[in-house]
């Protein structure tokens, strides 16, 4: 969708999973990987200015309560407070950053309706960026 989807604020709610969505997990880069970190809440694309937001951990378990409190800091910044001109856009570029691989919440953006297909260059490396350079 190319439209600009404004975001006046986000509620609890439920978040259907067969439409595009965010998913937001817990967890340290150095501790393992997508995987092994804790799901903690699914986000609904804007309607009327508002997204659904679906924890997945019970908010009043003392267990989980560091986590739910980063991840509602996290959805009020990146949807509310940064103040992007398309705040559901920058979240989805957020995805791939290196901001959000480091962080301790964890962006991943869902969207059932297209396939996803990964490609690799033959001899390209992050640690060396003149391997994916023509030759």
């Amino acid at each position: 969708m190319n439209s600009v989807r404004k975001i006046s604020r986000w509620q609890k709610g439920p978040v259907d999973r067969t439409k595009e969505h965010f998913e937001l997990r817990c967890g340290l880069i150095e501790d393992a990987g997508w995987s092994a970190w804790i799901p903690v809440a699914l986000i609904g694309p804007p309607m009327g200015g508002v997204v659904q937001v679906q924890f997945l951990v019970e908010p009043g378990d003392p267990k989980k309560a560091e986590a739910v409190s980063h991840v509602k800091r996290e959805i009020q910044f990146y949807l509310l407070e940064l103040g992007e001109r398309d705040p559901w856009k920058y979240a989805r570029y957020h995805c791939g950053t290196t901001s959000n691989a480091i962080s301790t919440v964890h962006w991943s953006f869902f969207d059932p309706g297209k396939r996803a297909v990964l490609t690799r260059m033959r001899g390209a490396s992050t640690k060396n960026p003149a391997a994916t350079r023509k030759r």
